[in-house]
């Protein structure tokens, strides 16, 4: 297998004494007494291998036979993958075992030579390249072999290995070896000879064009390595050697790049202290090479994802500032490895975080708390960054939400959204009805959703016209009798009614109505038409039947909320979400004040009303009436009951929707304090399956128990579901924008970094 030099003059006779010499039969059955691996043994410790080897180290008179000498070689490797002992006892068995391999390679003739070579190597291969193996990094020790005879015998053997490895249909084998010899060296950094067989190893992979294996195994460990050269106490020359390869193959990389990124600045400063020759050598190079990867990754960024760039590296360009490149260096004129498949050095994407604070700018936190909730429905927000941001409202918060989306900011400034979604019968810096705002904001921008009138000609300084849709309900003169009831009337614009009525007896018919059947169909197709109704809204029938003659009337609701109220409850019971809707949808008897005017008796009369939900909105808003008149105080106090907030409700419905009744909490904003005109409001939401507070501008983890230990002043006030078939896709890339978002973006995130390097260089 190997080119090999002459035999040593000093080779020993193996299986016979020398000449002239009587074979010493004691020390030959002591050798053969101390068998390393016997047959059916799977676990060898430490002392049988020093027991084994020792001896014939001590005093190498004769060798064991050929064959016993293979076997031994090959026992040797598989005791060593399994070692385990403390540090002390395994550099002192390490000692021995190059003494005893060296003395073999050293005394044998050429072509048993070349035969424990070929199966020492083929063992240690076969233990790198199994995944499950877990071999100890002391294996590599048998790689003095490689350099014992000749330095060429290590790249020889790698070439054999390669060779061996290409019978094999796949390459999982290489890419686990690769993994290995890289663990290994990151791991234990001062075992010999290893640093030197892996250049081999990887220079024999860069001759069979390998590179998807290089790139991808290189890229998963170099933070680990790179992390070796720290310390001066772990940073040896021949493993420097090891990673200024790699980073000089993968200078294009971006994601090798992020992955040494957070130590750059550590080893910069611990190189720059060290006044050895070699660590100034080693500084000089590593600042020319990291300063191409970062001027490599600046080239190919634009717009955004540049300033993006800047701003999430600026500690480790200000660290590569303080040192000179040298300009003359011929590192960064080797190749570069690029992937086979695409042609190009492996790639990462620059990810923004979506947790973005919103300032108070007086009193805003009814707004903020709203526009958060609501950003976190993303086939909200991607609908108005991508169709509807040159419509009149919707484009400010477009403009707001594509901020969000992909600012380097950690807090965003609303100015210009609040001044134009601010209801103008709102009083200016004062607290307001977060629920209030919604359902104005709901209406002024489904009154937009068609419009030919572009936001940079529409005036924004005219009075706000809402095209509201709402119709009076036929329900008699009692109007609604359960306090739960959604009336339109206590909120501007939040559902849209349409009356439909029979007199007989038993199942309505709409054909003795024509009227009504068109209002009906009228409202249906404006219902279909509307983006907010569709995401927000649903259809709800409310039945009541006269007791007395039983006809009935119905009505049909396009309700874009479901506002529950607490019943009366002795016993200090803890209410639930689920029990306040059961509670909502139950029948009710309207009798005494609340009597029905029925239209076939023609005066009031006892009645039954029931309702029922005919179409199930995709995003459930929930009210809780957490506000009670207060008769003898004559102010609205706070209710604050124990409530369990279900991170999963049902809604009932009939038996074709069963399939779309079920829906889980995503976001809740919270009013804390304990009147109605006063207190502070916030946001808990869900995103990616973690949870956030959104407190104005801050934002910080929490869970999703948090709604369920909130202070007793802090109640939910709106919850959101999301309907369980909806499947919530992530926001809008940066690539998908249209220009005029995109150009939105970067020059918010280019008055931010000018503006922050203004204060960072402020005196």
């Amino acid at each position: 297998m190997y080119s090999v030099k002459s035999q040593s003059k000093n080779t020993l006779t193996t299986g016979s004494p020398k000449q002239g010499k009587k074979p010493d039969k004691k020390k030959k059955m002591a050798v053969k007494k101390h068998q390393l691996v016997r047959q059916n043994q799977d676990e060898v410790n430490l002392t049988t291998l020093v027991e084994y080897i020792q001896p014939i180290v001590d005093k190498p008179v004769f060798l064991p036979p050929p064959n016993e000498l293979i076997q031994s070689c090959e026992n040797v490797v598989q005791c060593l993958s399994r070692l385990t002992g403390t540090e002390q006892e395994l550099w002192k068995c390490l000692r021995s075992i190059e003494k005893f391999l060296v003395l073999i390679i050293s005394n044998v003739d050429c072509k048993l030579r070349n035969d424990i070579i070929t199966t020492i190597i083929d063992k240690f291969y076969s233990y790198i390249s199994d995944p499950n193996s877990n071999a100890c990094p002391a294996t590599s020790v048998v790689l003095i072999v490689m350099d014992a005879p000749e330095p060429r015998a290590a790249l020889s053997s790698a070439r054999w290995v390669i060779q061996q490895s290409k019978k094999s249909p796949s390459d999982d084998g290489l890419r686990s070896a690769l993994s290995c010899l890289f663990r290994w060296l990151s791991d234990s950094y001062t075992l010999p000879y290893l640093s030197n067989w892996i250049l081999c190893f990887i220079k024999v992979l860069e001759e069979n064009e390998m590179y998807d294996i290089l790139i991808e195994e290189s890229v998963k460990n170099i933070g680990n390595l790179f992390s070796v050269m720290i310390s001066p106490a772990t940073r040896k020359q021949p493993v420097a050697d090891v990673i200024l390869h790699l980073l000089i193959s993968l200078r294009e990389s971006p994601e090798a790049f992020d992955q040494i990124s957070k130590h750059i600045g550590e080893i910069l400063e611990s190189l720059a202290a060290d006044s050895r020759q070699w660590s100034r050598q080693l500084l000089g190079s590593l600042v020319d090479i990291l300063t191409s990867m970062i001027n490599y990754n600046m080239q190919s960024l634009k717009g955004v994802q540049l300033y993006m760039f800047r701003d999430k590296y600026s500690y480790v360009i200000k660290h590569l500032e303080r040192h000179m490149i040298t300009n003359d260096s011929t590192v960064i004129m080797d190749p570069i490895w690029k992937s086979r498949n695409t042609g190009q050095p492996a790639k990462v994407d620059i990810v923004t975080s979506p947790k973005v604070g919103l300032q108070n700018l007086g009193n805003t936190c009814y707004i903020n708390s709203v526009v958060q909730a609501l950003f976190l429905i993303h086939q909200f927000s991607n609908y108005a960054v991508l169709k509807m941001y040159e419509k009149p409202y919707w484009a400010k918060m477009s403009a707001l939400f594509v901020t969000m989306m992909h600012t380097v900011a950690p807090c965003i400034k609303p100015t210009t959204f609040v001044s134009v979604a601010k209801p103008d019968f709102f009083v200016p810096k004062q607290q307001h009805d977060c629920f209030e705002f919604l359902g104005y904001l709901f209406e002024l921008l489904k009154s937009y959703e068609n419009s030919t009138v572009t936001d940079a000609d529409f005036a924004y300084n005219t009075p706000v016209v809402l095209n509201s849709s709402r119709t009076s309900v036929t329900e008699g003169k009692s109007g609604h009798g359960k306090s739960n009831e959604p009336k339109v009337s206590e909120k501007p614009c939040t559902s849209s009614q349409t009356p439909e009525s029979s007199n007989a007896a038993g199942p309505c018919s709409l054909k003795r109505h024509t009227g009504a059947e068109s209002n009906i169909t009228t409202k249906r197709r404006r219902f279909n038409d509307s983006f907010i109704n569709s995401v927000f809204a649903g259809v709800f029938l409310t039945r009541i039947t006269c007791v007395h003659c039983g006809s009935s009337s119905r009505s049909r609701d396009v309700c874009r909320d479901l506002q529950l109220a607490f019943p009366e409850k002795s016993g200090g019971n803890q209410y639930t979400i689920q029990g306040l809707i059961d509670f909502y949808f139950t029948n009710e008897i309207l009798t005494g004040e609340n009597k029905y005017q029925c239209h076939e008796c023609n005066i009031l009369r006892d009645a039954e009303k029931c309702v029922t939900i005919e179409s199930t909105p995709k995003i459930l808003i929930i009210i809780l009436k957490t506000f009670k008149y207060d008769t003898k105080l004559r102010v609205q106090t706070k209710l604050m009951h124990s409530v369990m907030y279900n991170t999963s409700v049902t809604l009932p419905t009939p038996r074709s929707q069963t399939d779309k009744n079920i829906y889980n909490l995503f976001a809740a904003v919270i009013h804390a304090g304990t009147t109605m005109n006063a207190g502070h409001y916030y946001t808990l939401g869900k995103d990616n399956n973690d949870w956030y507070i959104f407190d104005d501008s801050r934002v910080k983890a929490t869970d999703e128990t948090g709604i369920n230990r909130l202070d007793r002043s802090h109640t939910p006030y709106m919850l959101f579901y999301r309907r369980n078939d909806i499947v919530e896709g992530s926001i809008a890339a940066f690539a998908t924008l249209p220009k005029q978002m995109q150009q939105t973006v970067m020059s918010y995130n280019k008055a931010h970094l000018e503006l922050r390097q203004t204060v960072k260089t402020r005196p």
